[in-house]
């Protein structure tokens, strides 16, 4: 007789290592498209810090965003850092933006930020690194929880799965 696998054994467990704040220039909007309502924002600069790491967001990158008809947002963001020991670190961020109802209606209505209660947006962070203590980031798989504290800037709180 097989053992029944224990799947909570096998689930993932996080460890938040990197959290980015990152400065966004007003959306340039760009109109609709097949894929839905496009406006792309300029990264401007920021700050990072986490394990074993600290330094800026450098200023030149851009997140892509795309407002599907469904409702549901799709971002893309390019990005760079430099470590404090002046290392550079390229990022890039895929994920989505789900509101409620009455997220989508503050949106509309003008207002951003909305409320924290009013929308979930969950990002997929991959790096790129120069080969040496960091190359750690290039061996893991992250999540990053994103929010948005005001319009000119983005936080995002990246989780490492083991």
């Amino acid at each position: 007789m097989t053992e029944p696998l224990d799947l909570m054994a096998l689930a993932p467990n996080l460890q938040r290592v990197l959290t980015l704040r990152v400065a966004i220039g007003p959306g340039v909007m760009l109109g609709d498209s097949v894929d839905g309502w496009r406006c792309n924002y300029p990264i401007v600069g920021g700050d990072f810090d986490g394990v074993g790491v600290s330094g800026q967001v450098l200023a030149g990158g851009e997140d892509v965003f795309v407002l599907r008809a469904d409702g549901v947002g799709q971002l893309d963001a390019r990005y760079s850092l430099r470590t404090d020991q002046g290392e550079l670190i390229n990022l890039r961020n895929r994920g989505v933006l789900a509101m409620t109802e009455y997220g989508r209606q503050l949106e509309r209505n003008g207002q951003w930020p909305i409320p924290e209660t009013e929308y979930r947006c969950t990002c997929t962070p991959v790096f790129q690194v120069p080969k040496g203590r960091l190359d750690w980031l290039t061996r893991s798989s992250f999540i990053g929880l994103v929010q948005y504290p005001s319009a000119e800037q983005v936080v995002i709180r990246c989780y490492r799965f083991y």
